[in-house]
């Protein structure tokens, strides 16, 4: 990251900069995808929170902030935004136990230094659960799609594997995945970008019962995440 996490954790009582990227139609088509490529490392989904399931009577709910480094601050300028080291992404994020290892999940957010408001979804499904000698084992699918970003559309698709194991009151976990990026603008004369990265990511969830804290690191293509989230876990 070109700046540190802290600095990042200042945008949740901070509202999103206005820049919605009025010059998108100055940029050519490489220019575009590569524009998008750390639009969609940015707004992707970020789970921040171990394989473990809640269980049936289970919340997970918490206030979370994400930093993606940003590879081509340039091209920020030339869209008419400006040339931002990263964006911060806060949310406030919210997870429900269900039964049979499926934990649903759901976020809303704002983004620094495009006008963005960012939703998004998963649903996770766990093939094993933590026992004495065994990890938890899940799948999670989720999308995300934003909005306010003048005539500019993102939306992400994603597929991730994790893994993760109770210690007490701490649980490590790590997983890997592929993002698809969906990218178009309409009245720029660029045409849609879609493609799939490949992410792995590893993190940790701390429960002191009266406060649950979790950090993640991300690695999406040639973008780093650092998420961190405090809430309550139970």
């Amino acid at each position: 990251m070109k700046r540190p996490l802290a600095a990042a954790l200042c945008a949740l009582a901070l509202p999103a900069a206005a820049g919605d990227l009025p010059s998108l139609g100055s940029l050519g088509q490489d220019q575009f995808r590569r524009l998008s490529e750390d639009l969609g490392a940015a707004f992707s989904y970020k789970g921040v929170t171990p394989a473990t399931p809640l269980g049936l009577v289970g919340f997970d709910v918490g206030l979370e902030v994400s930093a993606t480094d940003i590879r081509n601050s340039d091209l920020f300028r030339l869209a008419g935004g400006g040339a931002p080291d990263y964006i911060a992404v806060p949310k406030l994020h919210v997870y429900k136990g269900l039964p049979f290892g499926v934990d649903l999940g759901a976020f809303v957010g704002a983004a620094s230094d495009v006008s963005a408001t960012v939703y998004g979804a998963d649903a996770r499904w766990a093939l094993l659960a933590d026992g004495l000698a065994t990890p938890a084992v899940a799948l999670r699918v989720s999308g995300t799609r934003t909005a306010d970003i003048g005539a500019l559309r993102v939306a992400t698709l994603a597929a991730d594997v994790m893994v993760s194991k109770k210690l007490t009151i701490a649980t490590p976990y790590a997983g890997a995945g592929v993002v698809r990026t969906i990218s178009e603008v309409k009245g720029a004369g660029l045409a849609e970008e879609d493609f799939r990265k490949t992410r792995v990511f590893a993190g940790l969830n701390v429960n002191f019962a009266v406060i649950n804290l979790a950090i993640e690191a991300e690695k999406l293509g040639d973008n780093t995440t650092l998420s961190a989230k405090a809430g309550w876990r139970f």
